[in-house]
């Protein structure tokens, strides 16, 4: 006997035959069929919140209503209900509207993948169940800042932009019917510096409510420039040198002749313009023209444009006297007087040197000869005479100094025996003549 057992062949026989007697177990229904396996009796089971398949033509409509799930109670041998939690068989709940036209529809719940051996009954049998026209349109993407007046003290934002600038949106016709407005919403908060963000899209209706539909894309890039405090100031260009003899500027142009600095408003409020552009006009002997770049002052962030172009163009030199022009004191106190000792008119001839153009439209007003008496005692004083007038011009005064008398204002006879003195003896200055570039 227990060679049977070492012999394979007895082995492949035994396991046949449990197989075969565990297969009739299963299918065996004690009612219908005689001879059935005793034990085997009826019974139901209640699976609730089955998913409902909807099946419908996706490429034309969307659904918009149905039941997301169904109750079904299945009753039947409950060998095969046992086999049936054990194994998880693959079943479905549908309803197919495939063909069909949009529409509201109450159809019948089919059902598929259970054992022919059971009885399936679905809650609700029917139903109701919408498909609606697919509808694809395009819309703006909205900029919404958020905390506008939460950026640092100064600051400003400027106009957003964002890329894409419109989105698709794929839904019933009835739903994007509502859609009033794609928006993205940014917060600025605390922000000091131009920045760009990936946000999301909110899809509102007409009342503001917030619409549960996709859009392609899902997300946007939004730029928020910020800009810090700034200010529009000129830009002086400085000489130095002098032209070759016969060479007269006809103009020095900056192309902007403004610049733009951006810093804290503590800083660019000091700072009324640029300086630090210096052109040499020993070198100068053509019309010329020189890309420079802005000097950034000390706490300036930055300057928009860095780099200007100065224009230098030049013509021939000329000529132009202004006889008997009045020399003016400035500096005098109010209780002292002055006279002039030499020259004795208190006026000088001067020539202007420089293009005609130039020359041409200087008038007497636009010119000024002086002498600074500020801080003078009474008595003699020769003093530097000093010139102010407009550009692109050279001055031949003739002479350097002025030889002055001042007197307290109380005093005249002393000032008068002062003048005929000095009208008795000699005196002797040492004039120089002196060309200044302006």
């Amino acid at each position: 006997m227990d060679k049977l057992f070492y012999n394979p062949w007895f082995v492949k026989g035994i396991s046949v035959l449990i197989a075969i007697m565990l297969f009739l177990m299963v299918n065996a229904d004690n009612n219908n069929q005689p001879g059935g396996i005793p034990g085997v009796t009826n019974g139901s089971r209640v699976l609730e919140e089955v998913d409902l398949t909807v099946y419908y033509d996706e490429d034309r409509h969307v659904l918009t209503e149905a039941p997301e799930s169904v109750q079904v109670t299945l009753r039947g041998p409950q060998n095969v209900l046992t086999l049936l939690q054990l194994a998880n068989p693959r079943f479905e709940l549908y309803v197919d509207l495939r063909g069909r036209e949009a529409g509201v529809y109450y159809e019948r719940v089919n059902h598929r993948g259970f054992s022919p051996d059971l009885s399936v009954s679905v809650l609700p049998v029917t139903v109701r169940v919408t498909i609606q026209d697919k509808q694809t349109v395009s819309f703006p993407v909205e900029i919404e800042l958020t905390n506008r007046g939460q950026i640092e003290e100064g600051y400003t934002v400027g106009t957003p932009t964002v890329s894409p600038s419109n989105v698709d949106i794929t839904g019933a016709q009835g739903l994007v019917e509502q859609i009033a407005s794609v928006r993205a919403v940014v917060d600025v908060s605390g922000r000091n510096a131009t920045f760009q963000q990936a946000t999301g899209l909110v899809v509102l209706d007409q009342s503001g409510n917030e619409i549960n539909i996709n859009t392609d894309p899902p997300v946007v890039d939004v730029t928020v420039p910020i800009t810090s405090p700034n200010k529009e100031i000129p830009v002086r260009i400085d000489r130095e040198g002098n032209l070759p003899p016969g060479i007269a500027i006809e103009s020095i142009t900056a192309d902007p002749n403004t610049v733009t600095i951006f810093g804290p408003v503590s800083v660019i409020n000091d700072i009324s313009f640029i300086d630090g552009i210096t052109v040499d006009l020993s070198e100068i002997t053509e019309d010329t023209s020189i890309e420079v770049s802005i000097p950034v002052p000390q706490g300036v962030e930055r300057i928009e444009p860095e780099t200007i172009t100065i224009t230098i163009d030049i013509t021939e030199e000329e000529e132009r006297e202004f006889s008997d022009f009045q020399i003016e004191a400035i500096g005098l106190p109010e209780d002292r007087e002055f006279s002039f000792i030499n020259p004795e008119e208190g006026a000088i001839t001067l020539t202007l040197m420089g293009s005609s153009n130039v020359l041409n439209r200087i008038e007497r007003n636009d010119l000024q000869l002086y002498i600074d008496l500020d801080g003078l005692a009474v008595g003699e004083h020769t003093v530097p005479l000093q010139f102010n007038g407009p550009q692109n011009v050279r001055v031949n005064l003739g002479r350097s100094n002025i030889r002055v008398l001042i007197y307290d204002d109380d005093d005249p006879l002393e000032a008068e025996m002062d003048e005929d003195d000095d009208g008795m003896e000699e005196v002797h200055t040492e004039e120089e003549s002196e060309e200044d570039t302006t």
